[in-house]
């Protein structure tokens, strides 16, 4: 099997460009058949309602959970690469996290919103901006997360510095050592999007985003690996905006089925995993 690609995309912005996401990419994915998870902010949630009852009834896309208020569950802290600037600062870039207490309001008014919303509650969620490690180090938010009802969790997003890319050689894995057997890391892999490329990379003029996964589809499907790739509603407010990121979404989806990588929603992976453990005792 020639690797396994989970697109996900954080819906987060509860403006036009989460309507845009909400129809065009929608409208996309099920002209490419291809399963894709949107990761939608309670804010979000709450301002369009209409529109994400109408994505959750539509096959190819499902709707989870990127907290209500886009809380940071850990605190970010960025060591900059030499020679870079990555969020305006050349050494270090520090984004706070939530207390204990104020993660655990937030997620909590996260499910009933989805309870309220779309009958049911989220079973996965990405946690905002990512860390190193996701929750390997934070039982007592692991705790809270799965008290909750989540089970597949992208909140390893960053290497050792706290930057990008995230390498692939991490690959999801149960956090069964800190006492959550079923909650699955499925990570968010290389960078989070274009624009940490951009920022990460700081490329040259012939350099494309593109080409740059099309290099990391080859070698997940060479090393049969899992690709958790992300993406934002970020610019999406009109046809013109979408569509910047609209055609790299459909050409690397159709480059990465064309090497023969099959496609899945988080859910589907999930299940799949879980069976796999339970399986094997």
């Amino acid at each position: 099997m020639p690797g396994t690609l989970l697109f996900g995309i954080d819906v987060e912005s509860a403006s036009p460009a989460s309507v845009g996401v909400a129809q065009w990419g929608t409208v996309l994915f099920e002209q490419l058949e291809t399963p894709v998870t949107y990761y939608v902010t309670g804010s979000t949630l709450q301002a369009y309602p209409e529109a994400f009852q109408e994505v959750d009834s539509n096959p190819w896309v499902e709707v989870q959970s990127h907290t209500y208020n886009h809380l940071l569950l850990k605190t970010v802290l960025v060591q900059v690469p030499p020679g870079k600037v990555v969020h305006n600062s050349t050494d270090w870039f520090m984004q706070r996290g939530g207390s204990v207490a104020e993660v655990e309001e937030d997620l909590t008014r996260c499910q009933e919103l989805w309870e309220r919303v779309l009958g049911r509650r989220a079973t996965a969620l990405t946690g905002p901006w990512c860390y190193y490690r996701g929750l390997g180090d934070r039982p007592d938010l692991l705790e809270i997360v799965c008290g909750l009802g989540f089970r597949a969790l992208r909140c390893w997003g960053r290497d050792e510095r706290d930057g990008q890319p995230t390498p692939l050689e991490w690959q999801p894995f149960f956090y069964r050592v800190q006492g959550f057997p079923e909650a699955l890391e499925i990570m968010a892999h290389d960078y989070q999007d274009d624009f940490y490329w951009r920022m990460f990379v700081q490329p040259g003029p012939e350099d494309t985003y593109l080409e740059h996964l099309k290099t990391v589809a080859d070698r997940v499907a060479r090393d049969d690996l899992v690709w958790s790739m992300a993406s934002h509603d970020h610019g999406c407010d009109t046809s013109e905006g979408f569509a910047q990121k609209g055609d790299w979404w459909r050409e690397i989806l159709e480059y990465a089925k064309g090497l023969g990588i099959r496609c899945l929603s988080v859910s589907q992976y999930y299940d799949e995993r879980l069976k796999e453990e339970q399986e094997q005792g």
